[in-house]
Formats: structure tokens, C-alpha cells, sequence
């Protein structure tokens, strides 16, 4: 994103406030909110018993079979999956709120206001960083328990940076008042 003036920061904010009335405002349905919350969640259980399979299968290599597995999984395997389980049920209630708040925009209104472009470019970057970190260390996880325990550790790291992130650049466009006042809103709706 280029260098952008005040004024056309207050243009786009006074863009998204228009965006946000009645007559214009989306209401997302549940269904589709819990979808899209959940998805990077998922993606990091499905890592997490992908890790378990791959350090079993490295560490058991004579040994290895299904029910071995099986066995691994109840005894000590299961720990790494409850610790993804939690931290990604975290992220989904987290994400649950500002999926809301960015799904409440109408369509049109988010292609064309430059703050909202912005922040869903900075995030789609983070989730794609952290998804291959998240996808090499599950890999690696042969080599030690260590990286199959950076999946969860990684989850929670990409929402907290992300956070971070979006935080840092509402601030930085001088935006953080007026979007502050639409989330006000939001929550009165």
C-alpha cells in the first residue's frame, strides 16, 4: 500500500460508516461465520494428528503398525491433539468476532474501501506465513516432539500476531478512532 493522505483515510472511513447503514448492512448468518472462523483451526488439528502419525511412525519404525498407534495415541499421543483442540477453540471464538465485524460490511464496500483492502492483505499474508510453518514443522516432527508441539504453539501465534499487526496499521493510517467508532456500532446493532 502506497502513502496515503489523511484525507483519503477519511474518505474511506466515512465510506465504511456509510457501508454500515441499515439499509445497506449485511447480516452474516451463523453458519457462515462459524465456516470461516473455523477453517485455520481445523487446518492445525488436521496438522496435529499429522504430526502425532509422523513422530510415531519415526520413533516406532520396527514397531509401527495401526493399532500401535492406536495404543501411542490414547497413552500419550492424545495430549498434543487436547493442546490444539484448545488454543484452536480459542482462536475460533476470537476470530468469531472479527469475522463479524468484517462480515457485516457490505461486499461492494469492502472491495472498495482502502483500509479494509489493506488489513485483509496484511492478514491473508500472516495466515498463509504461519499455515507453511505450521506445515514444516508438522513435518519435521520425525525429528523431534518439539516441532510437532510448534503447531498449536504456531496457531496462537498467528492470531496474536496478526492482531498485532492489524492493530499497528489502523494506528498507523490514523484509523483506529473511526473504526473503533463502527465497532462501537456494531455491537450497539
Amino acid at each position: 500500500m502506497g502513502n496515503l493522505t489523511a484525507a483519503q483515510v477519511e474518505a474511506d472511513i466515512d465510506l465504511l460508516i456509510n457501508g454500515l447503514d441499515s439499509n445497506h448492512r449485511q447480516i452474516p448468518t451463523a453458519t457462515e461465520l462459524m465456516k470461516r472462523s473455523a477453517v485455520i483451526p481445523f487446518f492445525s488439528v488436521v496438522l496435529s494428528i499429522l504430526s502425532t502419525v509422523i513422530f510415531y511412525a519415526s520413533f516406532n519404525e520396527e514397531d509401527a503398525s495401526v493399532n500401535g498407534f492406536i495404543d501411542f495415541l490414547f497413552s500419550e499421543g492424545w495430549y498434543l491433539l487436547a493442546i490444539t483442540v484448545v488454543v484452536g477453540l480459542l482462536v475460533f471464538l476470537m476470530t468469531y468476532y472479527n469475522q463479524l465485524t468484517y462480515m457485516s460490511l457490505p461486499l461492494d464496500v469492502r472491495n472498495n474501501s482502502l483500509v479494509v483492502s489493506h488489513l485483509a492483505k496484511i492478514v491473508r499474508k500472516s495466515i498463509i506465513t504461519f499455515c507453511t510453518l505450521m506445515i514444516i514443522s508438522s513435518l519435521l516432527s520425525g525429528l523431534s516432539a518439539w516441532f510437532a508441539i510448534a503447531v498449536p504453539a504456531l496457531l496462537l501465534l498467528l492470531f496474536i500476531v496478526s492482531s498485532i499487526l492489524v492493530s499497528s496499521e489502523i494506528n498507523r493510517l490514523g484509523a483506529g478512532l473511526a473504526l473503533e467508532k463502527i465497532s462501537k456500532l456494531i455491537k450497539k446493532i
